[in-house]
């Protein structure tokens, strides 16, 4: 896969990618303004925006979050070159940055004002990407996990292996594929390190154990032995505690019996008091007669002069009659009434007097204060005791389980020894062609560049695992100089390394393009010629594309003139906005 071209829908310099090699060259156009600079032109930025094509995932760092109100409207596209021969665009924009789209074309084609794009979310993009691109190695890997090797910024620099981007993480995030990527199986240093942890968390736990319960494996019979003492004296307290006769101990009888049967005599106070409450009342409703006299009546509308009529009379003895009848059915209510309560009123109080007797046949047992406190004493000892039990019993439980947990360690531990044979025999096998191959070719290009060798080894460390090891040597090849530790030689080394890949990897559906930035920056113009010699000879040799970024003062007059219009893909400078990437400053 090789880049074709890069454009937007707003202010940016377009870029078209030659098939071999390209340059990036930030001119000087005003050198005595010293206001003036031939940094910050948009270089390293092209390679930001780049791999934001290439579907990164960017957060509040990138420059398109950071300035976000500067990009509002912002649509990018990046045509590829397949492997297959066939152009794929990508379109990505600022303000949608999750929605991608993608249209697989026969020529190279601007589709800046296209419809009918096929829209995926980004992590169904990635999947549709992969396809496209069809690598025929690293299949277990994702595209994006070795992208970077071949978008290299300045921070990239820093470790030939170990990308910025893997700074943070943990070694399984990046070693395992590392070791694909040089022909290994990366499956074993994944297990490896899965079984590392494993054993880690198992240490950890039996740690744990150890300090919550203090004990160590060597205690066993120490503990078995004391587990049997303390049940011979929980026996022994057993058997004084039933020897004691207490009346009803049987039923336990302590405080917390009487105060239920205080609180039952309480609850039986006030339902007694409330059936003789009403059962007075039912009494004095019934001694209180209805009483009518006629005559009566008469006698006392004669002494106030007024006529009593004889049909009232017999009114009068009608409602007689009729409250005579009743103050009978009411009488007879009422007597049943004082019947139900007299009964009710009954047995209340004999369950008073029941529970009275249990409430002083209580006490009675309470009361005995010498025996109870001996008996009290005895089965606080035995609780001791009992919990003195408990606790050791945890402890051997403990031990059971550390020695478990041992017996699992040992095993992950033998495991973990036969992948260490397994990750070495790898190493020193004849079998895998890939990685003396690039060992081979990153040699051949720093020699050439340098006329100094170079080497790729991997060792092991104190822990079994390997480390990826760059070194520039002497002449044998096997003692190491310091020359490597400079900034200069590690910027090429890591570039050497990329390129290696590469060319190992030519005849295989892989990536065929790299992009460095500031790849001469620091050299000795004779290596920079040797380099640009090296770069044309690979990109015409392996079909490679190389893109390589430069300040115009970097690049000898001499070597300036062998790149032609076409080879300078973008060609940015210090006259303004006008000649910075987006043609504005942020």
């Amino acid at each position: 896969m090789k880049l074709s071209q890069l454009y937007s829908n707003k202010s940016f310099k377009n870029t078209r990618f030659n098939d071999g090699i390209n340059l990036v060259l930030a001119k000087v156009t005003k050198r005595l303004d010293r206001s003036k600079d031939s940094h910050n032109l948009g270089k390293t930025t092209l390679i930001s925006v780049i791999d934001f094509m290439l579907l990164k995932e960017i957060d509040q760092s990138h420059i398109f979050i950071q300035y976000q109100s500067k990009f509002t409207g912002y649509v990018f596209y990046l045509e590829l070159i397949l492997n297959s021969g066939q152009y794929l665009t990508l379109r990505r924009s600022v303000d949608a940055p999750t929605k991608i789209g993608f249209k697989l074309t026969d020529t190279s084609l601007n589709l800046l004002n296209q419809d009918g794009w096929d829209m995926f979310a980004i992590k169904n993009a990635k999947v549709e990407l992969e396809k496209y691109l069809a690598f025929d190695i690293l299949n277990t890997w994702g595209y994006r996990k070795s992208v970077t090797y071949f978008l290299r910024s300045q921070k990239d620099y820093n470790d030939v292996f170990q990308l910025e981007k893997f700074k943070s993480g943990k070694h399984v995030n990046w070693k395992p594929f590392l070791f694909d990527l040089l022909g290994f199986n990366g499956a074993l240093l994944t297990e490896k390190y899965s079984i590392d942890d494993e054993i880690e968390n198992q240490k950890v736990f039996i740690a744990r154990i150890k300090k919550q319960y203090s004990v160590e494996s060597e205690e066993v019979d120490k503990i078995k032995g004391a587990i049997e003492l303390n049940r011979s004296e929980q026996k022994e307290l057993q058997e004084q505690i039933d020897s004691f006769n207490f009346y009803q101990q049987e039923r336990s009888l302590n405080k917390e019996v009487i105060e239920d049967i205080e609180k039952n005599i309480s609850e039986l106070n006030t339902i007694e008091y409330n059936l003789d409450y009403d059962l007075e009342k039912a009494k004095e409703s019934l001694s209180n007669k209805a009483s009518f006299d006629i005559d009566q009546l008469k006698k006392i509308y004669e002494e106030v002069n007024v006529f009593f009529p004889n049909n009232l009379v017999k009114d009068y003895k009608s409602l007689e009659e009729f409250n005579k009848r009743i103050t009978e059915e009411r009488n007879k209510y009422l007597n049943e009434k004082i019947s139900q309560l007299t009964k009710q009123l009954k047995q209340i109080r004999q369950d008073l007097l029941r529970y009275d007797e249990k409430r002083n046949k209580a006490l009675s047992v309470l009361k005995d204060k010498d025996s109870f406190r001996k008996f009290k004493t005895y089965q606080v000892e035995l609780s001791k005791v009992e919990g003195e039990i408990v606790r050791l019993e945890e402890k051997l439980t403990s031990i059971d389980r550390i020695a478990v947990l041992n017996e699992q360690t040992k095993q992950l531990t033998e495991n973990l020894e036969t992948l260490v044979k397994q990750i070495g025999n790898q190493i020193t096998s004849s079998e895998n062609k890939i990685y003396p191959e690039i060992r081979r070719i990153f040699h051949n290009i720093f020699k050439y560049i340098f006329n100094t060798p170079a080497l790729v080894y991997i060792e092991p460390n104190k822990n079994g695992n390997i480390e990826f090891r760059v070194e520039v040597t002497r002449d044998n090849e096997i003692d190491i100089t310091a020359e490597s530790k400079g900034n200069t030689y590690q910027k090429m080394l890591c570039i050497s390394f990329d390129l290696a890949v590469l060319v190992a990897y030519h005849k295989h559906s892989f990536y065929k393009f790299a992009y460095h930035d500031g790849a001469l920056e620091g050299l000795d113009n004779r290596k920079k010629a040797n380099f640009i010699n090296l770069i044309r000879d690979y990109c015409v040799k392996y079909n490679l594309q190389y893109i390589f970024t430069s300040i115009q003062d970097d690049i000898p007059g001499d070597l300036m003139k062998t790149f032609t219009s076409d080879e300078i893909c973008l060609t940015l400078d210090d006259s303004g906005d006008t000649g910075k990437l987006f043609e504005f400053s942020f």
